[in-house]
């Protein structure tokens, strides 16, 4: 298969191109395809990160810094950042945006201040479409299903869950009104998924008898959005109130399985930018408050965790010429609340940076960081230039120092030495001592971007990266072998340690625009690790070492739209889940006969094919989008407590007025 979608890549790759399309061919950014349902599809078009997941609803994602363990990157809506990280893992689906809204996204896999906060572990910004002028309306309703399961709905509700990994619905209305400049908006969405695949169907649904009665095993995520704003030649101003509540089940990495919670965030965010002349003065003030609250479940589990935030940050710039330089600072106060522990944090982050264009074919940056907590400190720097070498080839690299505060790595043993009691609740043990070290590693990065054609590019970039000290949370878990309870897994001691090594990552990129209907991309990714300790070597296991993604999209029509996408992922190791490994597991109740499954330390590496049709009526307004997902029904697996995604297909409809 994988030689027969080269073949054809090949084949694509002679076709003439038109000269006269417009647009350019370097796609990497644009959304203007079909394939994308929900906001984590995104987490699956940028080629240098990794996702895994265990219900195909949230993922910890690698940017390729701190693996899935580590800091989650950033997530931005139009500049201003949203904060859905909860101990290392997030769920994109909280935002309260349709993907009919966001028409670009920008990232970067480094850490820096971007926006005038520092992101971790690089960041995600998506775009949205300004409203147009007068009044808008908008709304999109979606559902799916998958197969190997019993048929849709076809269960009483109250007996666990009505079907086996149904998707949604889903639901999304908007309502817009802008006149010169001034615009508000309000938005609201209702996402529904039934995490009850084979492999966690009895896992997560061992917790739902309650009182005797089995309540549905289902996560539920609503969350709304009301922003108002002004835009001058001069003046940006936007103001945003922002809500999402989520009905889930965490897999919380140190006890190895999923505690039900009630995760929520709230937001109040106020930016303004101005800009006269050479300068721009931007400011901000943010508050937000995540908590983790309490879900109904037979073993009274309750995370009992909140987090208050307030961030003011300044910044300027000045350009001049072939000189843009910037600078600025922000400060955090923050509170944090669960079960026993009281802890508060004031960070302050100092930052600049200078771009230069020393000739007309040359450029050289530079951007420094300082995060100063009270009792320790961090710097970051990088420095980089890029150099058009031709009028059709581009070099440039780049070298980076970064540095992580203990508190900024977001690992829940920092509230552990605090006070925070959910270990013992969760009857976790601690490996003493826990390193409390900051982050630290370097990086030499080297990248090539060639233009084979004026609508045809190549792009190669090779990547080194040392850690000096990476913190590594480890749980090797035992297994529970009393299978009639769902459990399987039984917490041991919680390992978190600081290792050192190498990584090594290299990308290849290929994209073209064939005619004004026709494109295609590839791109691929090889990861390895050099060297480094034996928990390092492990923890890098968890990552595919090579992956490959490959997308062709058709326009046959102004209103008809085609799109493929076909995903390669090799194989990872979970050395955590090394005693689970040969270790049966079923299905929760025999509503239908038991079926078993066995547990495996090693996920199958993976061939999934995705097609979507895309159709408009009544001038662009109304759209409607069938989606099948895994069209060969390979066994798709992220993690060794990740569900199996068999062949599932997704139907979609949206309305705007």
């Amino acid at each position: 298969m994988i030689r027969l979608l080269f073949i054809i890549l090949l084949f694509l790759c002679c076709l003439p191109w038109e000269s006269a399309a417009q647009g350019s061919a370097e796609r990497r950014d644009s959304l203007g395809t079909s394939i994308i349902i929900n906001p984590n599809d995104l987490l699956q078009t940028i080629p240098e990160w990794d996702a895994a997941t265990t219900d195909g609803f949230t993922y910890r994602v690698n940017s390729g810094l701190y693996g899935f363990y580590g800091p989650q990157p950033t997530v931005y809506l139009d500049d201003i950042p949203i904060d859905f990280s909860f101990f290392n893992w997030q769920n994109l689906n909280m935002l309260p945006s349709s993907m009919e809204q966001i028409n670009r996204i920008s990232y970067s896999s480094e850490p820096r201040v971007y926006n005038q906060t520092l992101s971790r572990a690089g960041y995600l910004n998506l775009h949205t479409t300004p409203p147009d002028s007068g009044l808008s309306l908008s709304g999109s309703f979606t559902v799916g299903n998958q197969i190997e399961d019993p048929g849709p709905w076809s269960y009483d509700s109250s007996r666990v869950t009505p079907n086996i990994d149904r998707r949604g619905p889903h639901y999304f209305s908007n309502i817009a009104y802008r006149s010169s400049g001034w615009f508000a908006r309000g938005q609201f969405s209702l996402r529904q998924h039934q995490p009850t695949n084979l492999n966690n169907h009895h896992r997560i649904g061992s917790y739902s008898y309650v009182d005797n009665v089995w309540h549905a095993v289902k996560t539920t995520v609503s969350n709304g959005l009301a922003e108002i704003g002004y835009q001058s030649d001069r003046w940006n101003i936007r103001a945003r109130g922002l809500t999402a509540n989520n009905d889930e089940y965490v897999f919380f990495q140190p006890f190895g399985r999923e505690v039900p919670s009630i995760t929520g965030y709230r937001q109040l965010a106020v930016q303004a930018e101005h800009e006269s002349g050479p300068w721009k003065v931007s400011g901000r003030y943010l508050a937000h408050r995540k908590f983790m609250d309490y879900r109904l479940n037979n073993k009274d589990y309750d995370f009992e965790w909140q987090q208050l935030d307030h961030l003011f940050s300044l910044s300027s710039r000045y350009r001049q010429d072939n000189m843009r330089v910037s600078s600025g600072a922000s400060l955090e106060i923050s509170d944090t609340r669960g079960l026993q522990m009281e802890s508060q944090q004031v960070v302050a982050t100092l930052f600049g940076s200078v771009h230069s264009r020393l000739h007309a074919r040359h450029t050289l940056e530079a951007d420094l960081s300082a995060d100063i907590a009270a009792h320790e400190a961090a710097a970051s720097f990088s420095l980089g230039s890029e150099h058009r070498l031709t009028g059709a080839w581009t070099l440039a690299g780049g070298i980076d120092y970064n540095e992580l505060l203990y508190y900024r790595q977001e690992s829940s043993t920092y509230w552990y030495r605090r006070g925070y009691t959910l270990f013992s609740q969760l009857g976790i043990g601690i490996d003493t001592p826990l390193s409390s070290k900051r982050n630290r590693a370097g990086s030499i990065k080297l990248t090539n971007r060639i233009q084979l054609a004026p609508l045809t590019s190549l792009h190669l970039e090779g990547k080194y990266l040392h850690h000096y000290a990476l913190n590594i949370p480890w749980q090797v878990v035992a297994h529970h072998g009393q299978q009639y309870q769902g459990l399987y897994t039984q917490p041991q001691d919680l390992e978190f340690s600081s290792e050192e090594g190498d990584r090594l990552n290299v990308r290849l990129g290929f994209s073209q625009q064939l005619n004004r209907r026709l494109s295609h991309q590839l791109n691929m990714m090889m990861q390895y690790t050099l060297s480094g300790t034996n928990r390092y070597r492990a923890y890098w296991f968890q990552t595919p070492q090579n992956r490959m993604t490959y997308e062709f999209n058709i326009q046959p029509a102004s209103d008809l739209s085609f799109s493929l996408a076909t995903t390669y992922r090799s194989s990872t190791l979970w050395k955590e889940y090394q005693n689970l490994n040969g270790e049966r597991y079923r299905s929760l109740q025999p509503q239908y006969p038991l079926q078993y499954g066995t547990f495996r330390t090693k996920t199958p590496s993976f061939l999934k094919v995705d097609i979507t049709a895309k159709k408009w009526f009544w001038d662009r307004r109304l759209a409607t989008t069938f989606s099948v997902r895994n069209l060969l029904n390979t066994e798709v697996r992220y993690h060794t407590l990740g569900l199996d995604k068999a062949l599932q297909f997704v139907i979609k409809a949206s309305l705007t007025l």
